[in-house]
């Protein structure tokens, strides 16, 4: 139920937020909007409250009261800001307490001063403007709508009814109790129809002794099958607990209908097969169907007459929606994980065997078709699993739209977020891992480097700036980039700050841009002399490095000088399984991805030449390329140092191209992608040049390169 709780209402806030920054940018709200936001903080009070969270229900409370009035009557324009500014804080505030809920600590925040607040922007909407007659029904009181007095025919609505007699067996009333049948239908777009059931079941924790329900798992998903068939309790309980029964329903907020009743159970009926009980023209029980209430008479309990009790017609439309529905289901996503892990241990052991040195040599002309049929079918399956795991990037991007917002707020900048690619897929886990990333650079494009309006107007430029969040496809990796069209970066300035911190000796002459640029991403480098409240410490950018690079990503930095700044992630696609080509360098395996690579070719058939500096470059087709000796990268021992023995490999990604001196190129190989051993890293750290590792099908460990960063190398 808790895990529930969390992940839908983490849901409804991320939209909530969304439409609240859409609507500030408009300066209102449309009616539609209005009552979406209605609804929301409707929802968050009711399930809060079914969880006991009262400060979360009290702040929710005080919003729902006051979008109730903006339901009744627009506010004038001069409140639209400091609602927008009230509900959005709000919303944090019921972010940071969820959080709490999920790290397993108890929602202790307090709200009182968002809820004075909401409270005076609600009493000066209310000034002026004539109150409700009396007994009419208040914007957000909950109306609970009569049930038709025919009985309702279970198996028409999707659930077959279980044998009465195997209901009872499940049962254990004591010799002055009785058993009790209950249904429950929820108002529709309600949402959270299994957190509201599990609210109803501890209301009457008290009041019974044994209890069972259909659904029967409430502490899986179940929403799906509630709102197709609706929730059926069976319970054992004294006689006078009844009438506190029929008020506990009663006061069940977004319930539509509910049926009690008590269950007679003659014995004969006992002994009787279901289709005998099924057939049998008159009803089991006398069935009690209760409306909403008057608070006077809220335990009385009308009894419907038997002859009213027919079944009720099927209703196809509603089958199908279920139907429909049912076509997606919600899954943990540490199955997923597990699985993804199982996947990669069957390529790993297909692998094995089917590449076992023992077959070397051996005409096997059956087992090799059906290693083929094997491999494909084990393709197939790795496909499925990762494209489980893919999710579009567009949430982490939205998110960034808050805190352009509040930046352009506090300093008096202005400034809109652009998203361009947000229906671009990646690994879940590399999204869950790209938030704080982004949050970093947005900071930093926002503080360094937009301008305030008047001084975009005196360089020329439109007064409102402009970020952009892009997300595309890259082969296999995923390229991410965040560009603002503020002032740019002073590449002198930051040459004399690299000096000075003893980074470099070169001379500006003598370094690349994208060297300079680079050293924004060390640790502790900022060229800004006032630290801010968003940057200026120097840890923002050498954060952002760490975590792409933990992700086995890389990022590069471009900017000109009073025209903006453009900062590339290339990130991949997924951390489990790649397809590479194996190469060899003296006793080492690497694998190199086979997205990167352009060609392979014998270097003494092509022309080397040497710079005055020492860089060795070859001639292909009239182009040069830096040759990258991988034996000296890695320092590796090998005997093959001459071109004219080994082999090169034309590797190439965004950041540009180069050739990688081996060995011996051993063939394409699918590999399942492990991270470097902790003894490894905790001993050298991250190794450049190195994305991790994977076991191959005889045993031994092949590195697997990233290509990237051997390219700066």
């Amino acid at each position: 139920m808790l895990e529930m709780y969390v992940l839908e209402n983490s849901q409804l806030l991320e939209q909530l937020e969304e439409v609240l920054l859409s609507g500030e940018r408009e300066a209102v709200l449309p009616k539609a909007e209005i009552d979406e936001i209605f609804r929301v903080m409707h929802t968050i009070k009711g399930s809060s409250a079914m969880m006991g969270y009262d400060k979360i229900t009290s702040l929710a409370h005080a919003v729902e009261d006051m979008f109730s009035k903006i339901r009744e009557e627009a506010p004038p324009e001069a409140e639209w800001e400091g609602i927008f500014d009230v509900v959005l804080r709000s919303i944090d505030f019921f972010k940071d307490e969820i959080e709490k809920i999920k790290q397993g600590n108890a929602p202790d925040g307090e709200a009182d001063e968002l809820v004075e607040e909401i409270r005076a922007i609600y009493k000066r909407l209310l000034e002026g403007v004539p109150l409700e007659a009396p007994g009419d029904a208040a914007a957000g009181d909950t109306v609970i709508t009569a049930a038709p007095q025919e009985e309702e025919d279970d198996e028409a609505q999707g659930r077959p009814e279980e044998p009465l007699a195997e209901i009872l067996s499940r049962l254990t009333p004591a010799e002055d109790e009785l058993v009790y049948r209950i249904k429950l239908t929820f108002e529709d777009g309600c949402q959270m129809e299994t957190v509201r059931t599990f609210g109803v079941i501890m209301s009457l924790e008290d009041l019974y002794s044994s209890m069972v329900t259909f659904p029967e798992d409430l502490n899986e998903n179940c929403d799906e099958e509630i709102i197709a068939n609706g929730v059926l309790i069976f319970l054992t309980t004294k006689q006078h607990n009844t009438d506190l029964i029929s008020q506990k329903l009663a006061e069940t907020m977004f319930l539509q209908t509910y049926e009690f009743s008590e269950v007679e159970l003659p014995e004969e009926e006992l002994q009787a097969e279901p289709a005998q009980q099924e057939t049998d023209g008159a009803p089991q029980s006398d069935e009690v169907v209760v409306a909403a209430p008057a608070a006077a008479d809220a335990a009385q309990k009308p009894v419907a007459p038997k002859a009213a009790q027919k079944p009720a017609a099927q209703k196809p439309a509603a089958k199908d929606d279920s139907k429909a529905i049912q076509s997606f289901i919600s899954v943990n996503v540490n199955k997923i994980d597990k699985l993804m892990n199982l996947v990669g241990e069957i390529v790993t052991t297909e692998s094995m065997v089917t590449k076992n040195p023992d077959l070397e040599d051996l005409k096997l002309e059956n087992f090799d078709k059906q290693a083929r049929q094997l491999r494909k079918l084990t393709d197939e399956l790795q496909d499925i699993v990762m494209s489980i795991r893919m999710v579009p990037i567009a949430a982490t991007f939205h998110k960034m739209r808050r805190i352009v917002r509040d930046i352009s707020k506090k300093t008096g900048k202005n400034a809109e977020l652009v998203i361009i690619g947000e229906d671009t897929e990646v690994d879940k886990n590399i999204i869950d891992s790209l938030g704080d990333p982004l949050m970093h650079l947005i900071r930093n494009a926002m503080d360094h480097g937009m301008e305030t309006p008047q001084e975009r107007l005196k360089a020329g430029k439109p007064e409102r700036g402009q970020v952009t969040l892009e997300a595309l496809n890259s082969g296999g990796d995923v390229v991410v980039r965040v560009i603002d069209d503020g002032k740019g970066m002073n590449r002198s300035v930051i040459i004399k700050k690299a000096i000075e911190r003893g980074l470099t000796t070169k001379s500006e002459e003598e370094i690349s841009d994208q060297e300079a640029f680079g050293f924004t991403l060390m640790p502790g480098f900022s060229t800004k002399e006032q630290v801010s409240e968003y940057s200026g410490r120097g840890v923002g950018m050498d954060v952002v490095r760490t975590n792409i690079e933990n992700i086995g990503g890389s990022i590069i930095v471009d900017s000109v000088e009073g025209q903006g700044t453009s900062i590339t992630m290339h990130i991949p696609l997924t951390l489990a399984i790649l397809n590479g080509m194996k190469i060899s360098v003296g006793d080492s395996l690497y694998i190199v991805p086979i997205l990167n690579i352009r060609e392979s070719l014998e270097p003494k058939l092509h022309k080397i030449i040497v710079d005055p500096n020492g860089n060795e470059m070859i001639m292909i087709r009239g182009e040069c390329y830096p040759v990258v000796r991988l034996h000296d990268v890695f320092g590796v021992k090998t005997e093959t140092t001459s071109f004219n023995d080994g082999i090169m490999v034309l590797v190439e990604t965004e950041a540009g191209s180069a050739c990688l001196f081996a060995e011996k190129l051993l063939g394409e190989q699918q590999v399942v992608i492990k991270p470097m051993p902790i003894y490894i890293t905790r001993q050298f750290g991250r190794i450049k040049g190195l994305a991790g590792c994977s076991v191959m099908g005889d045993g031994g460990i092949a590195l697997i390169l990233d290509i990237n960063r051997i390219l700066t190398y």
